[in-house]
């Protein structure tokens, strides 16, 4: 009987188990459907157009529909008028074809280094061009400036006073800004020497406008066909020596420092076979300067 019991109840629990795990296995989990989050799209970022400035600068040659802003800025870069020997009004050097250089020294403040730079001249047998400012022009040092003459030097102009030529707006004034220096000389010299090539100050003819037209016609008009810049000015010989090419001008000053570098420098430069020529030489004006008893006067008047 015991036994019987056990077994009904076993089947008992059974049954219940196969029961409960049908039950279970008819139920359906729902699960709650996220909803979707809206992202909001990132605008596509328009690419700015650069500005007429900034093509001009960029060097894009395309400015066949640039706005007025570019022909503002083209118009500030100078032209040089064209002159009858088809070379620019502004020369900062020569033919690249020879190994024909210039070596030039302005403002001629300093007197003694002015001396020094000679004696290097006649140290190695060659010749510079030398830019005093008409101010420094005196008849205590007549013997200076006829030794660099004799040594085969060239002297030019850097004007009478170091100003921007073409920034007086007085005709008169600049005139004799530029043609007062040769009225100088030859009274320094006793005889006339012409001031044959002209350095401007800051290497500008310039007026208050950046435009270059006025100096042109006021050098043409003093009788200069050209004005000489420059392509090297370094005071480090190390610095000075990789920049020199054919044809170059060298830039340097009456300073000591200026002594020092081109006392290094002019060895070098010869040992790599450059020949030192003056300014007007360099520019095809020709080495041959023509002097005459005649001095030069200035004539305000004519201004």
């Amino acid at each position: 009987m015991t036994s019987l019991r056990r077994f009904f109840l076993l089947l008992l629990c059974l049954s219940l188990f196969l029961t409960s795990a049908g039950a279970a296995g008819s139920i359906t989990i729902i699960r709650p459907t996220p909803t979707p989050v809206r992202t909001q799209e990132p605008r596509p970022t328009a690419t700015p157009e650069p500005t007429p400035e900034a093509q001009v600068l960029a060097g894009d040659s395309d400015l066949s529909s640039s706005a007025p802003a570019v022909r503002s800025v083209i118009e500030l870069v100078p032209t040089p008028e064209p002159t009858p020997d088809d070379r620019p009004f502004i020369i900062r050097f020569g033919s690249r074809d020879e190994p024909k250089i210039s070596l030039t020294m302005d403002d001629c403040y300093n007197l003694d280094a002015v001396r020094d730079a000679l004696e290097l001249c006649k140290q190695y047998n060659i010749v510079m061009t030398f830019y005093p400012l008409g101010i420094m022009l005196h008849e205590e040092d007549r013997q200076l400036w006829q030794d660099i003459i004799d040594a085969g030097c060239e002297i030019g102009t850097h004007t009478m006073w170091h100003s921007r030529v073409a920034r007086n707006p007085e005709t008169r004034v600049a005139m004799q800004q530029i043609l007062k220096p040769q009225e100088v000389m030859d009274q320094v010299l006793g005889y006339h020497y012409p001031l044959r090539t002209l350095r401007p100050p800051y290497g500008s003819i310039e007026d208050a406008n950046d435009n270059i037209s006025r100096g042109v016609r006021l050098l043409m008009n003093a009788g200069y066909k050209h004005v000489v810049n420059w392509d090297v000015s370094q005071t480090n010989p190390q610095l000075a020596l990789p920049r020199v090419q054919n044809g170059s001008i060298l830039l340097y000053h009456a300073r000591e420092t200026d002594v020092k570098c081109i006392s290094v420098l002019i060895p070098q430069l010869i040992e790599k076979g450059f020949t030192f020529v003056t300014v007007a030489e360099l520019i095809g004006l020709g080495s041959e300067v023509t002097t005459s008893s005649d001095l030069y006067v200035f004539d305000p008047k004519k201004y």
